[in-house]
C-alpha cells in the first residue's frame, strides 16, 4: 500500500508558539510567575549591556588610554574605514607623514620605518 509521506517543516517560531500554548494549558496558574521571572532576565540583561556600552564609550572616548605604562598616540578613528588607503593615509596623518603622490608600499613602508624609529627612541 501507499501511504503519504507527512514531514513535520516547523520553523523557530512555530516551535516557541507550541511551547507557549504547552505552558499555558500546563501550567495556568504559574503564568504570572514565569512572565514575572522573564521580566527580571530581561531587565538585568538590559541592565548588564548598559553598563559593557558604558564602559565601551568610556574607554573609546579616552585619548590618553594608558596601558603597561604606554600611552596611546595613536589617530582617533570615529568611523568604519572604508579601504586599505583611507586606514594608510588615517596613520601617515597621525605621524606627521604627507601621504600626497605617494602609492600604498611607499607609503606602508614609510609609516613601518618611522613606526621603527618611535620605538627605538623609547628604550
Amino acid at each position: 500500500m501507499f501511504f503519504p509521506s507527512y514531514e513535520l517543516n516547523i520553523a523557530g517560531s512555530e516551535w516557541f508558539i507550541i511551547f507557549i500554548v504547552i505552558i499555558i494549558f500546563l501550567f495556568p496558574k504559574k503564568i504570572g510567575s514565569i512572565s514575572k521571572t522573564m521580566g527580571k532576565f530581561v531587565g538585568e540583561y538590559e541592565k548588564a549591556k548598559g553598563k559593557i556600552m558604558d564602559q565601551k564609550n568610556m574607554f573609546a572616548s579616552d585619548t590618553s588610554v594608558t596601558a603597561n605604562n604606554h600611552i596611546y598616540k595613536g589617530p582617533q578613528i570615529q568611523r568604519p574605514i572604508s579601504s586599505e588607503r583611507e586606514k594608510l593615509e588615517i596613520i601617515a596623518k597621525s605621524l606627521n607623514i604627507n601621504s600626497d603622490n605617494m602609492v600604498d608600499d611607499e607609503l606602508r613602508n614609510l609609516i613601518s620605518f618611522r613606526l621603527k624609529e618611535s620605538q627605538n627612541k623609547e628604550y
